[in-house]
């Protein structure tokens, strides 16, 4: 890998990250990033087998590949960088093996020259809003506390990827289920419609969760789309 993401044709992502531990945690084991070109949020899971580390060993993995020049398919490294993150899970629960059993959850947007990859582990989220109108992009591979696929660092795990068209004036929603389990639909829809600044979004979002209960880590990413 070399210097740095395609140029994405004139479109680039302006962003708010927001992470709260809760109200009813005492650590957070969530991890967010957002760049023009990237956004992802993951959300560890094994509580006292390091979660935390987990989505962090993820997340720094999707951080070095954002910094990366991409020679092949856009949706090819996004699923590699994310096996990269994924083994590195193994190496450390290999050398430490009091985070055996630590895992976590991935939802990523990259934003390249034909529009979004998306990539999905587990039950985090992206949405997009779209002419008002709001759609969830990922499939929830999980019920309630049990989760179906998580990046745990067996190799047979990977990432469900999607390319999908990207417009200027859209705008995306990266959260943990620490928003969507406390938060209806309707309620986050509104809240990107009505809540024009994405800092203000942010922070609404968030708010949501915890006045509902805050029972989980809450992470979001509000990120909108616009000319470069």
């Amino acid at each position: 890998m070399g210097s740095s993401l395609p140029e994405v044709g004139a479109l680039k992502l302006e962003y708010a990250v927001r992470s709260d531990v809760g109200r009813r945690r005492t650590n957070n084991e969530d991890a967010v990033f957002a760049s023009p070109r990237m956004a992802a949020v993951a959300d560890g899971v094994g509580g006292a087998a390091a979660g935390e580390v987990a989505s962090q060993t993820v997340i720094s993995a999707l951080h070095r590949f954002d910094k990366s020049h991409a020679e092949g398919p856009l949706d090819e490294e996004l699923r590699s960088a994310i096996a990269e993150g994924n083994a590195a899970i193994a190496f450390i629960t290999g050398c430490r093996p009091e985070t055996s059993g630590m895992g976590t959850t991935l939802t990523a947007v990259a934003l390249g020259d034909e529009g979004y990859v998306l990539a999905n582990v587990g039950d985090s989220r992206t949405y997009l809003l779209r002419d008002g109108a709001l759609r969830q992009l990922t499939h929830d591979e999980g019920v309630g506390s049990l989760l179906f696929r998580a990046l745990d660092g067996d190799p047979r795990r990977s990432a469900t990827t999607e390319r999908l068209e990207a417009r200027a004036g859209d705008r995306l929603l990266l959260c943990s289920d620490g928003l969507s389990d406390l938060v209806d639909d309707e309620v986050i829809a509104a809240t990107l419609r009505d809540v024009a600044d994405r800092e203000a979004c942010a922070d609404r979002l968030v708010g949501l969760a915890l006045e509902a209960g805050g029972r989980d880590n809450v992470s979001v990413v509000v990120a909108d789309v616009s000319q470069a």
